[in-house]
């Protein structure tokens, strides 16, 4: 966990996205976020005592105590996780809508009839698109799967999940931090 927690804060300090795998380690994960927030809280509090404009104080916003964008990758939690999970972000000052969320069509949970209300109750805003594939000869295949059982989830068009998949990508890895 030491080295994850250490990843967390060169990516939290470099104001850079990451992509996190949790299988069967939520509270583990939880535990990591909380080091982090206050070993981050920690630095900027520190480097607010050097900080005397305070005109620039009172504009500032909070800093970011974990990485700036969070992208659960296969994501095959439960949705009573959810709430957890948007919690520990938000302690960390990270906006929800830079909190993401991938289910891909490779792995046999995309298929369990809990993850169409786990989509619903995420929304296509925080969701990404991606496959899982070790053969990257199938990924394109495995993309249109999981453009459909997205769109059958949300009751959505192919074309509107993929327009949408496409642009939350977009953010995710190209806009500002």
């Amino acid at each position: 966990r030491k080295a994850f927690e250490e990843q967390l804060v060169l990516a939290a300090e470099l104001q850079r996205p990451v992509s996190i795998h949790v299988v069967s380690a939520w509270g583990e994960l939880f535990a990591a976020f909380d080091n982090v927030r206050e070993r981050m809280k920690h630095k900027h509090d520190q480097m607010a005592v050097q900080v005397v404009d305070e005109q620039r104080k009172r504009r500032k916003p909070k800093p970011k105590l974990l990485p700036p964008k969070i992208y659960f990758h296969a994501f095959s939690g439960k949705a009573g996780a959810l709430p957890s999970i948007r919690s520990a972000c938000t302690k960390g000052n990270i906006p929800l809508e830079d909190v993401y969320f991938g289910f891909p069509p490779a792995i046999k949970n995309f298929y369990a009839p809990k993850t169409p209300g786990i989509m619903k109750e995420i929304g296509i805003r925080q969701m990404l698109l991606e496959t899982d594939l070790e053969d990257a000869t199938s990924a394109w295949d495995d993309l249109k799967r999981g453009v459909t059982g997205i769109s059958e989830a949300l009751d959505m068009t192919e074309s509107e999940v993929a327009t949408e998949t496409y642009n939350n990508a977009h953010r995710f890895y190209f806009e500002a931090m």
